[in-house]
């Protein structure tokens, strides 16, 4: 029962990434490729939400290192 319960899934994941494949559009130029734009953006509007995102990295990586090095004793 499991083993067709995966194979559904497979199959529902394969049609829903066709699905989205065949609507995105061919062309993918940016509009405009002014990076200024985004930094200016990012240290300023979003500033909050990047730095919280910095922390959280952080701790995963400590958690890792964490978990990792006690498997070895």
């Amino acid at each position: 029962m499991k083993n067709k319960a995966q194979k559904i899934a497979v199959i529902a994941f394969i049609i829903v990434i066709g699905a989205n494949l065949l609507t995105i559009s061919k062309s993918f130029t940016p509009k405009s490729q002014d990076i200024s734009r985004i930094g200016i953006l990012l240290f300023s509007s979003y500033i909050v939400p990047f730095e919280l995102l910095s922390v959280l990295l952080v701790a995963s990586i400590i958690g890792i290192m964490y978990i990792v090095g006690d498997d070895e004793k």
